[in-house]
């Protein structure tokens, strides 16, 4: 019994990073109890894409036909919630007589071959949980080392649905954030407790014109007074405000548009609380001033650069981001991002401002 029992803890665990290997450490329980079905469940109606179901010798379609149509009207939920967490709650302490007559429940759970039930609320917040096993037949009952061995899985089983809830929550969190900051049309940057959380490509091309640098707590700038401006948004932004600033960068005439806000706002006791998150959404302007042709051709003679990097070079000095570009122009963003890299090689620079800088001497020597 002892070597079953650290088989199904193994397995319980590994299906925690594993999803798929819960219905194995299942079937384990099953066989340890000697029972039929067993069922380890979370569900939260507003939701339920993050709903989790896990089961061994049920049909898989049982859940979903209990949860579209059964759950809300389900009487023995509230049954289940009152109950302590984690201790065992049978049959007949979820069910009544009048329920049996006239819940439509009871005639779902047949039709499933789930008959007696012995489980546990393993509901957390809003997430209903369950951890259940069913007899055998209808008539069956549990033994009492039946209930032993099923009191002994319960922490586990706890254990390992809410640690895979977390990692759900979490691999739904990051596929979100990844795919909408990979299409957003601007930069976005997520600050969290003094680190950066994350960065959009958006954010890094403009980052790279040199007017706005990174710091841990936030975002800063080369010009001490737009540098305040920023100090001053930062602390607005994580007390609840919604701070906009307007800044333009001289020497490129590029004017920034950056607007502050903390994601998940906090309050207690009536007064607004520091956040734990900052995020910092930065916009370009001037995009439709194009870069001289003639300075432009003069840079692309000198240092001998091939029409496509000279394109790239016009597109990065007219404030056109690498992205919007490459779709203009039907090419690959790494190619040219390749582009890029060659003409800055060429020029013997390593970045987008001293581009800029580099195209300024040009142009005050073109006139």
């Amino acid at each position: 019994m002892e070597k079953n029992f650290e088989l199904f803890l193994t397995q319980l665990y590994e299906a925690v990073e594993h999803p798929d290997l819960f219905e194995r450490a299942l079937t384990t329980a099953s066989d340890m109890l000697g029972t039929s079905g067993v069922h380890l469940y979370t569900y939260d109606a507003a939701k339920p894409e993050e709903r989790l179901n896990y089961v061994a010798r049920i049909d898989t379609a049982f859940e979903l036909e209990y949860t579209t149509d059964y759950f809300p009207h389900d009487y023995r939920i509230e049954r289940v919630h009152k109950s302590p967490y984690g201790q065992v709650i049978t049959d007949a302490e979820m069910t009544t007589e009048h329920g049996l007559k006239t819940n439509p429940v009871h005639q779902l759970l047949p039709r499933y071959e789930v008959y007696d039930l012995m489980g546990t609320n393993l509901t957390k917040g809003d997430n209903f949980g369950w951890f259940g096993v069913s007899s055998l037949r209808a008539g069956d009952g549990f033994t009492p080392l039946q209930r032993k061995v099923f009191e002994r899985m319960i922490p586990h089983a706890s254990r390992a649905l809410h640690y895979r809830q977390r990692v759900k929550s979490l691999e739904m969190k990051l596929s979100l954030q990844d795919r909408v900051a990979a299409e957003l049309p601007f930069g976005l940057i997520i600050f969290s407790q003094h680190t950066i959380s994350s960065i959009n490509p958006e954010a890094l091309e403009i980052l790279e014109h040199g007017f706005l640098k990174l710091k841990k707590a936030g975002l800063a700038c080369t010009d001490r007074k737009h540098n305040r401006k920023l100090a001053e948004a930062h602390v607005s932004a994580l007390h609840g405000g919604l701070p906009l600033l307007k800044l333009t960068d001289e020497r490129s005439g590029i004017t920034y548009l950056i607007q502050m806000f903390n994601p998940k706002p906090q309050a207690a006791g009536g007064a607004v609380e520091a956040a734990q998150y900052l995020a910092v959404k930065i916009m370009m302007t001037g995009a439709s001033e194009q870069a001289e042709r003639a300075v432009l051709e003069n840079m692309a003679d000198v240092f001998r650069l091939s029409k496509a990097e000279t394109n790239v070079i016009c597109a990065v000095l007219s404030n056109q981001s690498l992205q919007a570009y490459s779709t203009s122009r039907s090419v690959r963003l790494d190619t040219v991002r390749k582009q890029l890299r060659s003409a800055l090689y060429k020029m013997n620079i390593n970045s987008q401002k001293q581009l800029f800088q580099l195209y300024e001497v040009f142009r005050s020597f073109s006139r």
